[in-house]
């Protein structure tokens, strides 16, 4: 994602921006966006408007809050946090971002928060399946009698449910 692509996304509604203090980006500042409704913050390069990470927030609903990484540049800021002490997680009183996977998939949530329109909460994975795999979810779809999407989401619900109850577990074998 670049700079160019964000300022587009948020109609250029910046209200200010400083330097970024940590040392995991080469030569980072932010810029900070907001309207009526919403708040965002960009950190990027200057030189090259590479965009390092993007959030935004709603200003009325806590639970409204995404965060964008650069896969480039995603473990650096988690080591420098680490070294820090600080959780790279939190968004501000103890409230987690909700990660993003997709530059397109923010850009449209942060265009729609700022301008307080109705968006899909859900969150865009990409998936690099073969041919052979994909055939075979079809197929499986196709016996469920459903979209390949609808099954594919199907299948990762599976997956984070199964998840939960093995830290669900982990828990309750810990006390």
């Amino acid at each position: 994602m670049n700079l160019a692509d964000v300022n587009i996304a948020l109609d250029h509604k910046i209200v200010g921006g400083s330097e970024f203090q940590w040392n995991c980006y080469p030569d980072a500042r932010y810029l900070d966006y907001e309207t009526d409704h919403a708040y965002a913050s960009v950190l990027f390069c200057p030189n090259t408007q590479i965009v390092y990470s993007a959030t935004v927030n709603s200003s009325s609903d806590s639970t409204v809050r995404y965060r964008w990484l650069n896969s480039k540049y995603k473990q650096a800021y988690f080591d420098e946090a680490k070294n820090r002490n600080v959780d790279p997680n939190i968004a501000w009183d103890n409230l987690h971002w909700i990660d993003i996977q997709t530059q397109k998939d923010f850009l449209e949530k942060a265009r729609a928060i700022m301008n307080d329109l109705p968006f899909d909460d859900r969150i865009e994975i990409e998936l690099n399946l073969n041919d052979d795999e994909l055939l075979r979810i079809a197929r499986l779809a196709h016996e469920k009698d459903i979209t390949i999407n609808k099954f594919v989401e199907h299948i990762l619900q599976v997956f984070i449910d199964s998840q939960k109850n093995l830290s669900t577990k982990d828990d309750a074998h810990a006390l």
